[in-house]
């Protein structure tokens, strides 16, 4: 089996500019990317590892308001992490299931790769993370599991 190790970019329908990487492994996959306004504006920069399954493990979120992780917890009851800002560190603790998955408000790209299907934890552009829907599309996912983006091109990533 050939481990996916690319990466790309593309627009989003809404205009959001994404960079983006990926590398799988034995172990599932890890993915990086950023989102920018249509004027190059970085709105965050992210990390979203998944299983082999592709069950969400874990995540890391930078904004210039803070730095947000998440992960279940062992028990796979609870996801728990925190948000450090400037001025304190918000813990976060929320309830988590195997089909619980996160969104992000301002980001289909993302969205996309968590597996969202409709609802459940949203996480808003100021890293507060609330139960939720969203009213924007997320991308469909190719037969690789990659985001369709709008002018998408992608590269090999060198060993």
């Amino acid at each position: 089996m050939t481990h996916l190790r690319l990466a790309g970019r593309g627009r989003l329908t809404d205009g959001g500019f994404v960079t983006w990487s990926v590398a799988e492994g034995a172990r599932g996959r890890r993915w990086r990317w950023t989102l920018a306004t249509g004027e190059g504006s970085l709105i965050h920069a992210a990390l979203i590892e998944l299983d082999a399954a592709g069950s969400f493990m874990r995540l890391e979120l930078e904004t210039a308001t803070g730095m947000l992780t998440l992960h279940p917890g062992p028990d796979g009851s609870t996801a728990h992490g925190n948000v450090v800002r400037a001025d304190r560190v918000d813990p976060i603790r929320v309830a988590w299931s195997a089909n619980s998955a996160v969104a992000f408000r301002d980001d289909g790209f993302g969205t996309a790769l968590t597996g969202w299907s409709g609802s459940g934890w949203v996480i808003n552009r100021d890293l507060t993370i609330g139960e939720g829907s969203l009213d924007r599309p997320t991308p469909t996912l190719d037969a690789r599991g990659i985001p369709i983006l709008v002018d998408a091109n992608e590269w090999p990533l060198e060993v």
